[in-house]
């Protein structure tokens, strides 16, 4: 453990007045969503500003404390499940300094540092100054890009690093709770999830019902041959979620794919901790559902491994990933390009949801709703439309593209376009169980009678807007006005 005596000498640039806030911080409510923060575990916030990250958990019952050196000062610094260091490191001018305090942070941490920096160049005017910026209002700013960001983090805390997002880490402090982090984000919880399901399913009044129908039948009901259908897609998913629960329930061994499903799922979970560098955990500490599947599908644990690696080995393989693609049944296909929506992502074949978490790999979350995979499977694109439910045709917002062989990134925004692109046809990028598909087919429906997409340039804003007063059509809610009166124009 390093020694803290000095830690009060830490000299953060801040300007005349921190930041301040009324809701967590972006590292922390990722932390939050990923289970590293918890009721069971403490936080301590290492150069905490205003406070508002520490008030913020304390709200939800979260054992958390802080101290920084501006506005307090006189806290103790003390050591925590959870060390948070928010945007520190941008703004300490002297380097060795900045290392130090990198490396007393990650010492006051017993399972795991969030450390986060500034990536981007967008705080206005700059001059150079030392390794770094001086913004016009005098203040200090060390910018990284994220590869910078992980080599410095890695080489001064000699520990991996996993993206939460850009300029997001996390630095586990033991191979135990880096395993278990990478196990969740891995799908472990999709493995349990399934186990669950099908508990859910043989209990719910709803379902034993459907399933007599079944019987009595000798074939599924049609949803309108069975009340309640609608409610039970609510509570399961799609039809052939719902087919494979009610036939499982008939007969445990016609429930197609269980198994499969359940051997893809399992190499997805290891080709994953491979990709992050990590060894599988040792077979006694797997959770027993996981371990009694691998026995009943391998048999051993060792060929299990194996199988993993040769899947893991095919995300290189540009045909197989565009077949993958082209078969998987779910998404929008253009030209070379298979685009979903971020709710579909779990229900994915292995190789699909590998690809994107290999880009997560390089980016962590960036906060999107759609997913664009290019079908040579070398490039994944995570995309923000705006207000995806709401808006009948959203614009984007900004595109962040991983570059999968080297570990690269790029970002496109469009937040201050005039004509940035737009969606149509949103139904075709969800899964047919999701909660606005039909209001989504329907109005595409309407467009399509109407001959509304058919033109070349209504992918962008500026063609669309144009083209609606053109046909005399507005739209709102999802639906076109006064369709019933413009189809018969358009059809007399």
């Amino acid at each position: 453990m390093s020694n803290l005596s000095t830690a009060s000498s830490m000299r953060i640039d801040r300007g005349q007045t921190a930041i301040k806030r009324f809701t967590s911080s972006r590292p922390i409510a990722l932390a939050f969503a990923d289970g590293l923060i918890a009721s069971d575990r403490t936080v301590f916030d290492y150069g905490c500003g205003h406070g508002a990250d520490v008030l913020y958990l304390k709200k939800r019952k979260i054992k958390a404390s802080g101290w920084d050196p501006a506005h307090d000062p006189k806290s103790k610094i003390q050591e925590a499940d959870v060390v948070n260091l928010g945007y520190v490191l941008n703004v300490i001018k002297d380097p060795a300094e900045r290392l130090e305090t990198l490396r007393k942070a990650y010492a006051l941490a017993r399972q795991v540092l969030v450390v986060s920096v500034r990536v981007d160049r967008t705080i206005g005017e700059t001059i150079a100054f030392s390794d770094g910026l001086l913004t016009t209002k005098g203040t200090f700013q060390k910018l990284y890009t994220q590869e910078e960001f992980r080599e410095y983090v890695e080489n001064a805390l000699n520990r991996r690093i996993h993206f939460a997002g850009l300029g997001i880490a996390y630095v586990f402090v033991d191979d135990e709770a880096e395993s278990a982090y990478v196990a969740s984000a891995a799908f472990a919880k999709r493995l349990d999830y399934r186990t669950e399901l099908i508990e859910s399913f043989s209990k719910d009044a709803a379902a034993k019902r459907l399933v007599k129908k079944t019987s009595e039948l000798g074939r599924l009901p049609l949803p309108e041959e069975f009340p309640g259908y609608k409610k039970l897609q609510d509570r399961f998913g799609s039809p052939q979620r719902i087919q494979r629960l009610v036939m499982r329930q008939i007969d445990p061994k016609a429930y197609d794919g269980s198994q499969s499903e359940r051997r893809d799922d399992i190499l997805t979970y290891y080709s994953m901790i491979r990709l992050q560098g990590l060894k599988p955990p040792p077979a006694l500490s797997l959770p027993g559902n996981i371990y009694a599947d691998i026995k009943a599908i391998w048999n051993d644990y060792k060929s299990a491994q194996a199988e993993a690696d040769q899947f893991l080995f095919s995300i290189g393989k540009a045909d197989t990933v565009s077949s993958v693609c082209q078969s998987a049944g779910m998404g929008k296909l253009v030209n070379d390009h298979l685009y979903l929506h971020r709710s579909v992502e779990d229900e994915l074949p292995p190789l699909l949801r590998l690809i994107i978490f290999a880009g997560k790999r390089i980016v962590g979350d960036v906060g999107y709703n759609l997913v664009k995979l290019w079908l040579d499977g070398r490039k994944v694109a995570f995309m923000l439309y705006d207000d995806f439910d709401k808006d009948p045709h959203p614009a984007l917002q900004y595109s962040v593209m991983a570059y999968l062989p080297r570990s690269d990134y790029g970002i496109r925004n469009y937040t201050e376009s005039t004509n940035p692109p737009i969606l149509h046809r949103k139904e075709t990028f969800v899964l047919d169980s999701y909660p606005y598909y039909d209001k989504f087919r329907k109005l595409t429906s309407q467009e399509e009678q109407l001959g509304l997409l058919s033109r070349s340039d209504i992918g962008h804003k500026e063609g669309w807007e144009a083209l609606l007063p053109e046909k005399k059509v507005s739209i709102k809610n999802h639906k076109v006005l006064g369709f019933r009166e413009l189809k018969a124009v358009a059809t007399a």
